[in-house]
């Protein structure tokens, strides 16, 4: 037995190392697939990851509001959190129409100040409020206020609030009309509640689409609401690159598997007296077939290892290129490149060991 496996292999040693540049070619066609593999789904994996981690710097991709003119519940806002995935923001946000000192109306909301700065990273803001009696006011709220110094006042309900004007917001949105005050301090002048918060749920649909339904069952009678235009605009990204890049997987896989074929068709045909030799002195079939496999497989493997390291390197000079960011080559990317590799591999040895199975090792030896 051991004598047997002892020959197998060296026969598999000679059928890859002494037949001239046959394997070698099928060795960089598979290499070059395995490359363009790795790459691909590097960038597609690490791309995605930021992608997602940009779209969430764009605001909230969903909404819990009261039903009517009701408020939310006292801890809404922790409750929330402890039911959402662990990057998750939470933002809660009441609002009153209050008067200037020269009468204007003006939308005031209330907020904590610390999560929409996380969350909205997107605003341009010249300087966020920190403390107590600081406000952020729209540039279209400012010419309301009449403000001496930074300095004004608000009314509402026949209570007056001083506040200064730390920073000015330019969204281009409806932002803009709005004052951004404490939270704490709002409630405390206005008696008003938080009556909506705003939440940024990291991961991908269906990730936002369940936290979504948790949030239903754990706020019945709330309004849960997808921001669509975030998350369809998300997916369409997302979906445009996946895309591409399975198109341009698949090209270079078909081209891979083409090139292999010739060139496993053509050894099939160059070493017919060799296997025609193996037949005459007892070799089963099914020990030519594994034998002709083997070969393919070993060179997918080896092209498998080596286009994953070039293909990894590839993926982080286009990311840093294209990007501005680096992509880390991802380690679970291995195991999946090998398999497609080998399965390449594989689909392009169909043909030459259909062709093994019609060797008659009488006539070949007599030269027929």
């Amino acid at each position: 037995m051991s004598l047997r496996r002892s020959m197998f292999f060296h026969l598999l040693k000679r059928g890859l190392l002494g037949r001239g540049d046959r394997p070698l070619i099928a060795f960089i066609a598979l290499a070059v697939a395995s490359t363009m593999i790795t790459a691909m789904l590097n960038l597609y994996f690490g791309l995605e990851s930021k992608l997602n981690r940009d779209f969430r710097s764009y605001g909230a991709n969903v909404t819990l509001a009261a039903s009517g003119a009701q408020a939310l519940p006292e801890d809404a806002s922790p409750k929330a959190q402890s039911v959402l995935p662990k990057d998750s923001l939470v933002a809660p946000f009441a609002f009153a129409i209050a008067h200037a000192s020269n009468g204007d109306a003006v939308v005031v909301a209330g907020t904590d100040m610390s999560q929409i700065q996380r969350l909205n990273a997107w605003w341009g803001v010249s300087r966020w409020p920190g403390a107590q009696g600081e406000a952020l006011v729209g540039s279209k709220a400012e010419s309301h206020l009449g403000a001496s110094s930074g300095a004004f006042d608000l009314q509402f309900a026949g209570r007056t609030l001083h506040l200064r004007q730390i920073g000015t917001l330019k969204t281009g949105a409806d932002e803009e009309n709005r004052i951004y005050i404490p939270l704490s301090t709002f409630e405390s002048w206005t008696r008003i509640k938080p009556s909506l918060l705003e939440i940024s749920i990291p991961g991908r649909s269906r990730q936002v689409s369940a936290a979504i339904a948790m949030l239903q069952s754990v706020f019945p009678g709330m309004q849960v609401r997808p921001v669509r235009q975030l998350l369809e605009a998300e997916g369409a990204v997302i979906g445009r690159m996946r895309s591409v890049m399975l198109a341009c997987t698949v090209l270079i896989a078909l081209t891979a598997v083409l090139c292999v074929f010739s060139t496993l068709t053509s050894s099939v045909l160059e070493r017919r007296r060799d296997f025609a030799v193996m037949k005459a002195i007892g070799s089963s079939q099914k020990t030519v077939n594994i034998l002709f496999a083997a070969e393919a497989l070993s060179i997918a493997i080896l092209a498998a290892c080596t286009g994953y390291l070039l293909g990894s390197g590839i993926a982080a000079w286009i990311s840093q290129a294209n990007f501005h960011t680096t992509v880390v080559p991802q380690i679970s990317v291995l195991p999946l490149v090998i398999l497609a590799s080998m399965v390449l591999a594989l689909m392009a040895a169909l043909l030459p060991l259909a062709q093994l199975q019609r060797i008659e090792p009488a006539g070949i030896l007599k030269g027929e």
